[in-house]
């Protein structure tokens, strides 16, 4: 095939390297793919030049790399290192189309995440000891995380302004875009409990600025938050592994079964990607009838 493609590979690199700023850990990647692609163009036999390369070349140079065994992560950085350099071609003419344009890396199959069923929210419920101020605030973590499907840093950086409780509404500002979302009437209820427990206990060093707050009458942080998840687990005897983010695919899986509309869903959960969301069609049972979604069980 001559010395064509090799140069080509060799301005490629150099572009990258000195034109593009690409790390040396890039550029040792890129020399080693395309050094692939050469060596498996040449096994063809034939005298190849870049403008003949196409798809089919390309994927068979993929399939011989899959009898590697090598991961899914280092396919998926050959055909991105492949996709750079005929981009890389067109832009300067070498080749009129990209052929790299169909081809697509293996997909990752993602864990499908934990859910909660209604008996196992109702057991947590059920170990916690709503007698002191601790325990209502506990109980009120659980209803909000369950019925809002709020993230774990919006639950804990809540203030009281932030809810509507005549609309069960609440304002979710810890992210990058504010959201409106709903709760149910028993997080209201165990809202207004805790409200008027934490008044008592703190008094003086009560504030309405913090929402959910530890023994010191400061801000509850993420690992206790945890640890108080971890508890009530434990206590309620649950064998899955369970975190503040259960209740939150809980929440979309709940929403879809009982026919939410998945924008809709999207919106509510605050998710950029729709992909994000989608993630719960799959778990989604026997789709049912839904009443109104701020009254989870």
């Amino acid at each position: 095939m001559g010395g064509q493609l090799p140069k080509l590979i060799k301005d490629f690199i150099y572009y990258e390297e000195f034109g593009q700023g690409k790390s040396i850990n890039t550029i040792k990647s890129f020399k080693k793919d395309l050094g692939q692609l050469s060596e498996y163009l040449e096994g063809l036999g034939k005298d190849i030049e870049a403008k003949d390369i196409d798809e089919m070349m390309l994927r068979g140079l993929l399939l011989e790399l899959q009898k590697e065994k090598i991961s899914k992560r280092s396919l998926n950085r050959k055909l991105s290192s492949l996709r750079g350099f005929f981009k890389y071609l067109k832009s300067q003419g070498v080749v009129k189309k990209n052929p790299t344009l169909l081809l697509s890396g293996p997909s990752f199959h993602t864990k499908k995440p934990e859910i909660l069923s209604v008996q196992e929210i109702q057991d947590l419920r059920e170990v916690i000891d709503i007698k002191k101020a601790n325990g209502i605030r506990d109980r009120l973590i659980v209803e909000l995380l369950y019925s809002s499907g709020i993230r774990a840093n919006e639950l804990l950086s809540l203030s009281e302004n932030l809810f509507d409780l005549e609309r069960r509404q609440l304002k979710v500002a810890a992210g990058k875009q504010p959201r409106m979302v709903f709760f149910s009437e028993r997080a209201r209820e165990y809202y207004m409990r805790y409200i008027e427990a934490k008044k008592e206990k703190y008094r003086e060093r009560y504030s309405p600025d913090i929402l959910f707050v530890n023994g010191s009458g400061t801000r509850l942080s993420d690992r206790s938050l945890r640890r108080i998840i971890d508890r009530y687990v434990v206590k309620a005897g649950l064998v899955k592994e369970i975190s503040p983010h259960t209740f939150r695919h809980t929440f979309g899986v709940y929403m879809l079964e009982h026919g939410m509309n998945i924008l809709y869903l999207q919106e509510l959960m605050g998710h950029v990607s729709i992909e994000s969301t989608r993630v719960y069609e799959e778990m989604v049972g026997k789709p049912k009838i839904l009443k109104g979604y701020r009254n989870l069980g």
